[in-house]
């Protein structure tokens, strides 16, 4: 359901791309990980990622997709020149996605262990 048209007081479909998209903006705010949202349009070029920003020196760009979204050829081809040209580009579909992809695993605290 769109957000836009989301009625007052509703909660959103958790696996929307909106709160895809959300829940991973706040799990790179809360790592400190410089980022932005690219709003693309009938202007911008085809296949760039959803989220743009730079990690540890690099380029990064994540396409996020509902659990069942696919890629275009164009967002494939364009995460391929991100990785090919030195930088960290994948599809996240969870935060778990960005969490492995970025190696974040180690930098939460596990309070069970002994």
């Amino acid at each position: 359901m769109n957000t836009r048209t989301r009625k007052k007081g509703t909660v959103p479909d958790p696996n929307s791309e909106a709160a895809i998209t959300k829940s991973i903006r706040d799990l790179l705010t809360r790592f400190q990980i410089y980022h932005w949202k690219n709003w693309g349009g009938m202007m911008g070029t085809k296949g760039v990622p959803d989220i743009l920003g730079i990690y540890k020196g690099q380029f990064l760009g994540i396409e996020v997709k509902t659990p069942k979204g696919k890629l275009s050829p164009e967002q494939e081809t364009f995460l391929e020149n991100i990785r090919k040209h030195g930088g960290i580009g994948f599809v996240a579909r969870s935060i778990d996605d960005v969490i492995v992809n970025l190696g974040l695993q180690d930098r939460f605290l596990d309070f069970g262990r002994k």
